[in-house]
């Protein structure tokens, strides 16, 4: 079968099956009014472990098959579905392929769920600082340089855990950085959160899958036609059958015994739907997103960003920052305000993701974009390079988090709390990367990026407003 969950789910749906089992809309006969015509088809595919179903947890039939076709596009010896998004997937492999105390390497901008890996792992992060683009400030990767400084510091490190690309499509080629990494005996996991379509053309950067990573995770709904939450865990033919066999423990740990078909399913169709993509019709989307980048440049009030020619990356993100008094935050809400829902705002930036078909925006929604922008006076250019918020050298965290329960904490001001360790992560969201983790020691550079985050308008993952920040309690400490 081409798709095998998605044609035993149809198949099983067309029998016209009387459901004597969970879960409890019952095929979709039983549901609230307000939404039970828009869920109507696809309500009866929302299933559980039924006979010719199979089942995630240990699978052998339709769900193993559907796994396998993934593992032979992507060129890995195994994939796995997940239906807890790349989270599930960063903490099974951080937790089922390291020992507590092990020392790893982490890129200092990673997503979050790479230190709660961490946390629930109980290993020793080493904390890598990125290279920043010179132009917006953004971090784009790993140096070379870093990663051998860092081998030399801290020998005995285990692991390198890359961030491959960022938010914004754009990356460092990794592909000395691992080779290093691997000649030093290191395992090397990637985040590939942004990149599960990278396979699909030459047209887009390679995979580190491609590059010697062993692990790599990819979270094929952002930028497949995947529903939300549905991501892939691919391993190298480089890990030994041990290795491979933790991490299938771990995923059935961090996993739901209960998975949904539908993510299940939607894998399936977005593997079958980029396998059907030829380079004739990926250039074309890439000419789409092209034709929008040429309209929106005509705007005064925006600049669209062209990154260094030495970078990798994806033709299919575009950012874009104004020329005027307005933050990113401010640019984003013009957006809204014309139906355009753009994926991220920074205090600089807004971020376009476009997606592996032809684009839908309309020429008059841009029209009324340019009128209302009009009105804001387009400001002398200036540079950002002095603007750079620099993650500092890499450093270990020697804090961990079964040590931090124990340790007196404290509430301390933003304004005062320069030196001390943090008890507690700091998260604009999105993209979900940490200014600060639990464990890292609070510097000026830290107060000064909270700060201009909220200025600008920022949305902190946070229950409080982020006035203070809970510290470890030194003076008790010392005491």
């Amino acid at each position: 079968m081409d798709m095998p969950i998605i044609e035993a789910l149809q198949k099983h749906k067309k029998n016209n099956p009387t459901s004597l089992h969970v879960p409890g809309h019952k095929n979709g006969r039983i549901f609230h009014p307000a939404l039970a015509a828009d869920f109507e088809n696809i309500l009866p595919y929302d299933l559980t472990e039924l006979e010719g179903l199979d089942d995630l947890q240990a699978p052998t039939g339709i769900i193993m098959q559907a796994q396998q076709k993934a593992a032979q596009l992507y060129k890995a010896q195994e994939t796995f579905f997940l239906v807890g998004g790349t989270t599930v997937g960063n903490l099974a492999m951080v937790y089922s392929l390291f020992e507590p105390g092990d020392i790893i390497l982490i890129q200092r901008n990673s997503h979050k769920s790479i230190f709660n890996a961490v946390q629930v792992a109980g290993v020793t992060p080493v904390l890598l600082s990125p290279e920043f683009d010179r132009e917006t400030g953004i971090p784009i990767g790993l140096a070379l340089e870093t990663i051998i400084e860092a081998l030399e510091k801290y020998p005995d490190a285990k692991g390198l855990v890359i961030t491959y690309p960022n938010y914004f499509g754009v990356s460092l080629d990794m592909k000395t950085v691992i080779s290093e990494a691997k000649q030093h005996g290191l395992l090397v996991l990637a985040d590939e959160a942004h990149a599960a379509h990278y396979c699909t053309s030459d047209c887009f950067p390679r995979s580190t899958l491609e590059l010697g990573a062993d692990v790599v995770t990819q979270s094929a709904h952002k930028m497949l036609p995947a529903l939300t939450m549905s991501s892939f865990l691919h391993i190298s033919d480089k890990l030994n059958q041990e290795r491979r066999h933790r991490i299938k423990e771990a995923l059935a740990i961090f996993q739901s015994s209960s998975p949904s078909y539908l993510l299940m399913a939607s894998l399936d169709g977005a593997r079958a739907y980029i396998e059907s993509l030829d380079d004739l019709k990926i250039k074309e989307i890439i000419e789409g997103v092209t034709r929008v980048k040429a309209e929106l440049a005509k705007i005064k009030q925006l600049k669209v960003v062209e990154w260094d020619e030495s970078y990798l990356l994806d033709p299919l993100k575009v950012t874009i920052r104004t020329t005027t008094k307005l933050s990113g935050f401010d640019l984003q809400k013009i957006f809204y305000r014309h139906q355009l829902y753009t994926e991220l705002a920074d205090d600089k930036h807004v971020l376009l993701v476009f997606g592996l078909g032809h684009h839908n925006v309309s020429n008059e929604a841009l029209e009324q974009l340019s009128q209302e922008l009009s009105s804001y006076e387009v400001l002398e250019a200036r540079s950002s390079k002095n603007e750079i918020i620099c993650y500092r050298k890499s450093q270990q965290i020697n804090v961990t988090s079964r040590e931090m329960y124990s340790l007196p904490k404290k509430r301390i001001s933003l304004e005062n709390a320069v030196g001390f360790i943090a008890a507690e992560a700091i998260i604009p969201y999105p993209p979900g990367i940490p200014i600060v983790v639990p464990g890292e020691e609070i510097d000026e550079a830290i107060i000064i990026e909270v700060k201009k985050l909220k200025q600008a308008g920022a949305r902190f993952q946070t229950e409080r407003e982020v006035v203070d920040v809970l510290v470890i309690d030194s003076e008790d400490i010392d005491e």
